[in-house]
């Protein structure tokens, strides 16, 4: 599988013009863009996230649980194009991009992992049987109350990719843009 190019950001997420193979933005820790998708739904008044345990063989955070599917926006790339073919690749979703919520950016600095990731979330009214997970990114799927998650991360840190930053900062957003 040929490896994929991504564009460059400076610190300020501005495109440089400089577009680099991922292994080398890894490598040197070069600023760039990813999309990263919430799922989530409302069962008996609560707010539930779409979680899935991730591959053992992801090169970041192999074997622990996410609450969110997406990954790098690929050279020449639009939002757009990034968020369906991510939805389509990870949990098998073939969705309207005017359905989804958001666009709003966070910045992570995790040298070598340095990124700016546009945030959407999305309302899915489907069960896991819906879904499918053929790219092999994915291990396991479930669902999980709000409660849930923070709890988990609360005791179990080291079982996730996120943080509880990161989970208030959907929720957050949430509340500001969708009626939850």
């Amino acid at each position: 599988m040929d490896e994929e190019l991504l564009d460059i950001v400076d610190e300020n997420n501005e495109l440089t013009g400089e577009s680099v193979l991922r292994s080398k933005v890894h490598a040197e820790g070069l600023w760039h863009r990813t999309i990263h998708i919430s799922v989530f739904r409302k069962r008996e008044n609560q707010l539930e996230f779409l979680v899935h345990l991730r591959s053992k063989f992801k090169d970041f955070h192999a074997n622990q649980w996410g609450t969110s599917v997406g990954g790098h926006i690929k050279s020449g790339d639009s939002f757009e194009e990034a968020v369906k073919a991510e939805l389509w690749e990870e949990i098998g979703l073939k969705v309207d991009f005017a359905k989804l919520i958001g666009g709003y950016w966070r910045k992570r600095d995790k040298n070598p992992d340095r990124e700016f990731t546009k945030n959407y979330c999305f309302e899915f009214d489907g069960d896991l049987a819906d879904l499918t997970f053929n790219d092999g990114e994915v291990q396991e799927a479930k669902w999980m109350n709000v409660a849930e998650i923070q709890n988990s991360l609360q005791k179990n840190p080291e079982i996730w990719a996120g943080t509880g930053a990161g989970l208030v900062g959907v929720l957050n957003f949430l509340k500001e843009n969708h009626e939850i």
